[in-house]
């Protein structure tokens, strides 16, 4: 093999011996080099997630924290993923005499779509988990691994007859499949290593890391997997062990293993860092057409200049923190709220007024000649002015709402994705262009999550189509309840399997896994139905005048209708029209023709049942949708009424604070004449 040189480094593959120590030696570099590329994301992403977790130290919580980057967060998650995706196999090309074809597609359907509600499969779960890592580390990501359960088979010895002739030959002990399934892994962000590169296509190896137990090792990796060093993190008191030394025996200890996927070599290697071997290398065991067992990760803000995502959180943090800082000095200004002022210190009467005043309590007041004619009390009280501390608390609240509305601006989230509305006043148009305008940049993540689920089925897809039994596909498929004739059936397995990537289409559309739009999916199939039913209309004349255009007329509604968006459901139906009218087309003389007005009214009663199914759906839809919006406006009705109830409470102790400070004071301002006898307060009867 050339060696390959490394950039940014002087040193050549060459250089290393291929031996398991030298393949050490060139990993251990490899992986030194994707850390340092690494290093800067992995710091932000760690960030990004205690911001979301809202982690902070105690000396922290001082500051006021408006957490909208989590709602934020949490209401794209809903948008993106809405619901347990569906799997959709098409065939290239819509040939109407492809049976094979089209119970191949069928067949594959139904077994990935079976999978996905099996309990403990782990496809839904993985997507869900790896949408929430695209939208707050910025990488997302999941792989697919085959799992085979086999038997040993006992040896049965040769038979013969009477005369010595072999009736059965011997068989010896084997192996016999019992299970096999392929299951979907989600693989956590910082358990993810990969080289450096500018884009995706030039990325040559990737790798995960798993911890192992040391029976784990030594069942995986033989006699070698009890010298690895147990190098994960353990509990405090328990000391790393690193080189080649065994570890002490701890029920904790775990070993860090990396599964490199080396695409330059077409090889998977195991690996650990700081162990002077390599565990074990293996050519390719899944043979995919990309090589990767998983697909293009989800990777947010990419460039062309490095593939290292960077958190949408990164792009807006200034504009979070000026909301947090704005919300801080906000609380601070209504701690500071409170009646306070000063005093002349030489009039004991009003110190003793403002000090131990009571209800109904006069308090005696010398020289009240003087006092009266210096303005009496307002002469020598003056309070702090609070007009200006609530003038400076509106103006900050307007200037966080201002800041608010500049980050739904730079995230593209718009009050109305979240339920409501900012202002009650504005017109349905308005409202229209802000939902837009929100879409836009949603329905970006919705066509990546929508890739990123039809590349993890295509992965699956291609290893049932090269690992499975004919027999297991057959059995989960349930083709013996689908034909009459299992020869057709038999024969789409044989496609699958020899003939996947050529014939077949995998694809989970985004309407199929995130949280649609039910008035626009409504319109969408209402549109649908409406141009069906106007051409099948046009086209009964045409029919009845030319008997034999029927099938070129049905053609083209079905070439149509290929284009439009929501009607795939429609296709088979038209499909089987086609079909009908071809073969009635094509009848002997001496039978009778099926009447095209019957034909127009067939399809014309299948297109009243398709929308009577539709009508179903939608009613089932307007539940769901009734139900979201409510649980949405109960949430964001709730969360106004809090703040609204604080603010009461906070207004109604200032209101009362001042209005006893005010009945005090008009007390004591209050005409009443001092009797000269009496020295000491005397109460009032």
């Amino acid at each position: 093999m050339p060696p390959v040189q490394r950039a940014g480094d002087d040193t050549q593959e060459g250089e290393f011996a291929d031996t398991p120590a030298g393949w050490a030696q060139l990993w251990a570099l490899e992986f030194s080099a994707a850390r340092d590329a690494l290093k800067r994301w992995q710091k932000r992403a760690k960030k990004v997630d205690e911001r979301f977790r809202d982690d902070r130290e105690a000396k922290d919580r001082t500051d006021t924290r408006w957490n909208l980057f989590t709602a934020n967060v949490r209401t794209q998650q809903s948008i993106l993923y809405g619901k347990v995706p569906q799997v959709s196999v098409s065939r290239r090309f819509a040939d109407a005499k492809d049976d094979d074809a089209r119970v191949a597609g069928e067949m594959l359907e139904r077994l990935l779509n079976t999978d996905i509600e099996r309990d403990g499969d782990g496809y839904a779960l993985a997507l869900q988990q790896a949408a929430q890592d695209y939208l707050l580390p910025g990488l997302g990501n999941a792989r697919i691994r085959y799992e085979l359960e086999e038997e040993d088979t006992p040896e049965t010895p040769e038979r013969r007859d009477e005369a010595g002739n072999v009736i059965a030959p011997a068989i010896e002990v084997g192996k016999r499949k019992v299970n096999e399934d392929v299951e979907v892994d989600y693989v956590h962000w910082q358990d993810q290593l990969w080289s450096p590169a500018r884009v995706w296509q030039e990325v040559r190896w990737w790798a995960f890391r798993a911890e192992m137990s040391r029976d784990a090792l030594v069942k995986r990796f033989g006699e070698l997997g009890k010298s690895v060093p147990l190098n994960a993190k353990k509990p405090k008191g328990e000391e790393r062990t690193r080189g080649d030394q065994p570890a002490k025996p701890s029920p904790w200890g775990r070993a860090e293993v990396w599964e490199v996927w080396d695409k330059e070599r077409r090889k998977v290697w195991w690996y650990v860092e700081g162990f002077g071997k390599i565990l074990d290398s293996k050519p390719d065991p899944l043979g995919l057409q990309g090589f990767w067992p998983f697909p293009r990760p989800m990777a947010a803000n990419i460039t062309n200049t490095a593939f290292v995502p960077t958190p949408d959180f990164v792009l807006a943090q200034d504009m979070y923190d000026e909301i947090d800082l704005v919300s801080t000095k906000i609380t601070e200004l209504q701690d500071a709220l409170k009646v306070a002022g000063v005093y002349d210190s030489k009039n004991e009467g009003v110190q003793q007024l403002l000090e131990n005043a009571g209800r109904n309590v006069l308090i005696p007041v010398k020289n009240w000649g003087n006092f009266a004619q210096g303005g009496g009390l307002k002469g020598v009280v003056d309070w702090m002015p609070m007009e200006q501390v609530v003038a400076v608390l509106n103006a900050l609240r307007e200037y966080r709402a201002e800041l608010i509305q500049a980050l739904d601006q730079v995230e593209g989230t718009s009050d109305l994705m979240r339920g409501q509305a900012a202002d009650a006043a504005e017109t349905a148009t308005a409202q229209g262009i802000k939902a837009r305008f929100g879409s836009v940049r949603i329905q970006a993540k919705q066509d990546e999550l929508a890739r990123f689920a039809s590349e993890l089925q295509w992965l699956k897809a291609q290893v049932i189509a090269k690992f499975f039994d004919q027999e297991t596909i057959l059995e989960r498929s349930n083709a013996a309840y689908m034909f009459d004739d299992m020869a057709v059936a038999r024969r789409a397995v044989g496609l699958i399997k020899e003939k996947l990537a050529r014939e077949y289409r995998v694809q989970v559309k985004p309407e199929n896994v995130s949280l649609q739009d039910f008035a626009a999916l409504k319109q969408e199939k209402m549109e649908v139905l409406g141009a069906v039913g106007q051409y099948l209309t046009t086209i009964g004349p045409l029919a009845q005048q030319a008997p034999g255009s029927a099938p070129f007329l049905l053609e083209i509604l079905q070439w149509t209708v290929g284009g439009l968006r929501g009607a795939s459901t429609l296709e088979g139906i038209i499909d089987r029209a086609v079909t009908a009218a071809k073969q009635a087309a094509q009848a002997p003389q001496g039978q009778q023709a099926p009447d095209p007005k019957l034909l127009a009214a067939q399809a014309k009663m299948q297109a009243q049942q398709q929308k009577a199914m539709l009508d179903e759906q939608k009613a089932q839809a307007d539940l769901q949708r009734d139900g979201l919006r409510h649980q949405m406006d109960v949430q964001a009705e709730t969360a106004k009424q809090e703040i609204q109830t604080k603010q009461n409470i906070q207004e109604e102790k200032m209101r009362l604070e001042l209005k006893a400070q005010a009945k005090a004071a008009e007390q004591a301002l209050a005409p009443v004449r001092p009797d000269p006898l009496v020295v000491a307060p005397r109460r009032l009867p």
